[in-house]
């Protein structure tokens, strides 16, 4: 006698899944029988089950043919039929609880490969017919062996700041719409700049790269269990890097990113959506322009502010007075009660007080101005002197529009000559009536400010060159 030799596997039938209220994780057993099947493209079906699961497809309709199909929907065997509630098979049943199936040679191949190699081969339906219309009246998914099968689910709010903890507004429902239990099941709550999330391992930067994992964004869960459903509150802050782009970022949930856990699928491993990073508008941000310098030729009372090659004034906002060869005076228009004295000999700049301007006498306090000076002496004018305006700075106040170029605090602009565009809450234009083909911009957020020449004024056009000129934010 033959000894027959048998390999046990089961049909996992997904008939839906918890997320949406419905039954799951129907398993209907499959064997290989060791003296025929090999020779003969037989599989054995387990006929209880069989009988069971295609009762509740059918359960409302009159007649029907009982199917498998692969992923094409195309029938790969026809078990049997229901008619009125009661099934008859069109095959020959053994043991009186199996039902001998016969597949073509490159089905039943590609069958018994996954039965005893336990791979999830999805795509399969367990599905009943219309008999005349040869029409799906309903499917069921199938699998081939007892496994895992996680979904996730992500809560998340829609708007964020760059540095924002999410602990408090995200939570993951996960789901196990398998047959068995899932262990050490690994969660990871990932941003990207695009959605091709992939299962990887994401690493926690302070900087915003693709699949950056939030800030303390992992949690481990130590057992799921077939058909068990959980909501799950992360531990961690959940930070989002501090410089993560403003704009449409992607916010993910990753489950078993190593894929250490057989499942019969892992499409349904991630589950993402977008997210809006925004940046709130500063209090006021504070451009620095250490290279500025004031330029001033006796002779012809030739007069410029200049930084980074583009002028800031020319002259025609300020009062210049010549006392001697080598002292001169200079005022802008809305000082006061004060101006400068500058002494081309001695080399030094000098605040005086309490005389009218053009006058000898009043107070003096020294700035500590760098002169430099070409020609000239106690009794000849130079022909040209500047003075190294290092403390220059541009400052505007967003809320109360509030715009301020000053050197020791003391302001050297006129207004309406001046003006300021809000592209973003974190982008602003700046540019001067003298400017005709450029203009500068301000990055709050990256804290950056740059030269635009060859664009049209507050819109995105022109060709964009950094300055070196440091960006202070107040927030």
């Amino acid at each position: 006698m033959k000894k027959t030799i048998y390999m046990s596997v089961v049909l996992l039938l997904i008939l839906s899944g918890l997320l949406a209220g419905e039954e799951i994780s129907r398993v209907l057993a499959m064997e290989i029988p060791g003296d025929e099947g090999p020779a003969k493209n037989i599989l054995w079906v387990n006929l209880g089950q069989l009988q069971m699961l295609s009762s509740e497809l059918a359960a409302a309709v009159p007649a029907a043919d009982i199917v498998l199909l692969n992923r094409q929907d195309r029938i790969l065997a026809t078990f049997g039929s229901i008619r009125k509630g009661k099934c008859k098979w069109a095959h020959k049943i053994v043991h009186a609880k199996f039902l001998t199936v016969n597949f073509a040679a490159a089905e039943y191949t590609q069958l018994a490969s996954g039965i005893r190699s336990r791979a999830a081969l999805p795509g399969f339906q367990l599905a009943v017919l219309d008999p005349k219309m040869h029409t799906v009246i309903q499917s069921i998914p199938v699998v081939f062996w007892d496994m895992a099968d996680l979904v996730v689910q992500l809560n998340y709010p829609v708007n964020a700041e760059p540095g924002q903890s999410l602990r408090q507004e995200v939570t993951v429902q996960l789901e196990n719409r398998g047959s068995i239990a899932a262990s050490d099941i690994q969660l990871d709550i990932v941003i990207s700049r695009d959605n091709n999330f992939q299962l990887r391992s994401a690493e926690t930067t302070a900087t915003a790269s693709d699949d950056t994992l939030l800030g303390n964004g992992r949690e481990t869960i130590p057992m799921l269990e077939a058909g068990q459903q959980i909501s799950v509150q992360f531990s961690g802050d959940l930070k989002i890097p501090e410089n993560t782009m403003p704009g449409k970022q992607y916010l993910a949930v990753v489950a078993d990113v190593d894929g250490r856990i057989v499942e019969l699928s892992k499409e349904n491993n991630i589950q993402s959506g977008f997210i809006m990073i925004t940046v709130p508008e500063p209090k006021a941000f504070v451009m620095a322009l250490p290279e500025t310098v004031l330029h001033f030729e006796p002779a012809t009372y030739g007069f410029k502010i200049v930084t980074h090659e583009v002028i800031l004034s020319d002259g025609k906002d300020w009062k210049l007075c010549k006392m001697k060869p080598n002292i001169y005076q200079i005022k802008h228009a809305s000082w006061s009660d004060f101006f400068w004295e500058i002494d081309t000999y001695e080399r030094a700049v000098w605040e005086i007080k309490g005389v009218d301007f053009c006058r000898k006498g009043g107070k003096g306090r020294e700035l500590g101005i760098k002169v430099n000076v070409e020609g000239g002496s106690l009794l000849i004018p130079p022909s040209r002197f500047t003075l190294k305006l290092s403390s220059t700075q541009l400052r505007f106040e967003p809320g109360s529009k509030k715009f301020t170029l000053t050197v020791f605090d003391k302001p050297i602009f006129h207004l309406p000559f001046w003006w300021v565009c809000r592209r973003e809450s974190y982008l602003y234009q700046v540019r001067f009536v003298l400017w005709e083909n450029y203009f500068w911009q301000i990055d709050t957020f990256k804290k950056e400010a740059s030269s635009i020449s060859g664009g049209k004024f507050c819109s995105g056009e022109g060709r964009l060159v950094p300055l070196s000129a440091p960006i202070a934010v107040e927030k």
